[in-house]
């Protein structure tokens, strides 16, 4: 009988830009009331292209890029000053930590427990080598989760103001652990439908989440946070679809198929393949989508930042393009050896669960609030988020060594925050010519309005610089190009 109500569903969808439930009832064999054809209906919402409010009409949804303008755009970025986890996620997670070890978790021996396991996650996690039994979700929970969560709305905002976001969308969280990316997306769309509605602009979500994780313990969080999140939030103009996770790990879970946005957060790390190695795994997992988007985040930490462009790289080379943070100005690619880059978007608030078990000596130890993190977006079909090319009258970085105690002109990407500190700002720049480390160096003596502009450059964004003076650095095998007051920058346009 289901089979009878879906068929009809799509045949009317297909006929028609809104209908309503009870009009079913002409057609079908059994009368059913909307209530329950709403529930027979709702598991296939994803396929039908259809969404059904509450008032039990349905509306025909077409794919496209979410609206997205500077109004909008400023909204969310101002949703996110102040960055912490949502309160109803904060107190979701307490809860769950509650249940599994008790009111008195943050107490006694099994906070101990707990801030062992703590310390041990993170000297196993940047050894390459994490597991999480039961109370290693939980230390994940207290520790990583608040950040990652926050972090991740930042590449998503990248997303969107790109117009890679779309109405329909399918997206797979790869290595999913408790959950973290699946409940910042679904937040991060909360946001955006709250700023649609307060303009009054008629905008419909149909989303399907997968996700694959290997841990048994992962899942049964997962299930738990994500199933009671999106219960609690009654999304009026928003069907949200999130599937049973495939309990499996990456390198040998079953190919998804029809995915649209791919993520793999702090996951590829993981994996004892050497970093060429682990481009197979993300290719083997995309092959089934025609032109997914695919994210892959990793620690800014030296060792696996690096580990990450070589990853990147060899994506490149498997038909893979970069939209983000690397720009091929000279339209040509470096060779992924001896990179590293990291955005920084800062801190956020201390979620109280952090707070109630960093309550003993060395609270530091337990308290983790830097967004600081490496990461790539990566397309198929040649679509870069930044398509300017570098004309002749700017030096390539590759070529320093011939300019050095001379001021020349160059463009590059900022790829780094704030290498420095208040009285001398260093950047890292790569124009993607060279695998040797170059810095842009701003005494703050030297800052002007002709200059300042690298200041105010986002990750990944292009600036023009004019009379920079270059100098070796021969201890760290690097190049400085130093900004005085004579120098002048210009941004690139974003297009």
């Amino acid at each position: 009988m289901n089979k009878e109500v879906v068929s009809l569903a799509k045949y009317l969808a297909a006929s028609r830009v809104e209908f309503a439930l009870s009009e079913m009832n002409q057609y079908l064999s059994k009368k059913y009331d909307e209530r329950d054809l709403y529930t027979l209906l709702k598991p296939h919402f994803y396929d039908l292209d259809i969404l059904c409010g509450t008032d039990y009409k349905c509306h025909r949804l077409v794919k496209r890029p979410l609206p997205v303008d500077d109004a909008i755009i400023g909204e969310l970025e101002d949703s996110f000053k102040n960055q912490g986890l949502p309160s109803g996620i904060e107190r979701l997670v307490e809860s769950y930590i509650e249940r599994s070890c008790g009111k008195n978790w943050h107490t006694g021996k099994t906070a101990e427990l707990i801030r062992k396991n703590i310390v041990k996650q993170k000297e196993e996690y940047w050894k390459g080598r994490p597991r999480y039994p039961k109370i290693r979700t939980i230390s994940y929970l207290l520790y990583h989760f608040p950040v990652y969560f926050c972090q991740f709305q930042y590449l998503l905002l990248d997303l969107f103001k790109n117009g890679l976001l779309t109405t329909k969308m399918s997206i797979l969280d790869a290595g999913s652990g408790p959950g973290t990316i699946t409940l910042s997306t679904i937040d991060f769309l909360r946001r955006l439908l709250d700023i649609y509605s307060k303009r009054n602009m008629d905008v419909k979500l149909n989303i399907r989440i997968d996700s694959i994780e290997k841990s048994g313990e992962n899942i049964y969080c997962y299930n738990e946070l994500t199933s009671l999140y999106l219960s609690n939030l009654l999304l009026e103009n928003a069907s949200i679809t999130i599937n049973e996770p495939v309990h499996s790990p990456i390198e040998i879970a079953k190919v998804p198929k029809d995915e649209d946005l791919i993520i793999f957060s702090y996951v590829l790390t993981e994996m004892s393949a050497a970093p060429s190695e682990r481009a197979d795994v993300v290719d083997r997992i995309a092959s089934g989508s025609k032109n997914p988007t695919v994210i892959i985040i990793e620690p800014a930490e030296l060792v696996n930042s690096k580990a990450l462009r070589i990853t990147q790289h060899a994506l490149i080379k498997k038909g893979f393009n970069i939209f983000n943070p690397c720009t091929l100005i000279w339209g040509i690619g470096c060779s992924g050896d001896n990179c590293w880059s990291f955005e920084e978007p800062g801190n956020i608030q201390v979620p109280g669960f952090m707070k109630k078990i960093a309550r003993t000596e060395d609270s530091y130890k337990y308290i983790n609030t830097d967004m600081k993190f490496s990461s790539v977006i990566l397309r198929k079909d040649g679509v870069t988020e930044h398509a300017y090319r570098a004309k002749g009258k700017f030096v390539r970085l590759v070529n320093l060594k011939r300019h050095i105690e001379k001021r020349i002109n160059i463009v590059a990407s900022v790829m780094s925050g704030n290498l420095g500190d208040e009285k001398t700002f260093v950047f890292k720049v790569c124009d993607a010519t060279t695998s040797v480390p170059c810095y842009a160096v701003l005494p703050s003596y030297h800052i002007n309005d002709g200059n300042k502009a690298i200041l105010e450059a986002g990750y990944g964004d292009i600036v023009e610089i004019y009379g920079t003076l270059i100098r070796e650095n021969k201890a760290f095998s690097s190049y400085n190009l130093l900004i005085t007051r004579s120098t002048a920058i210009r941004p690139v346009d974003q297009t």
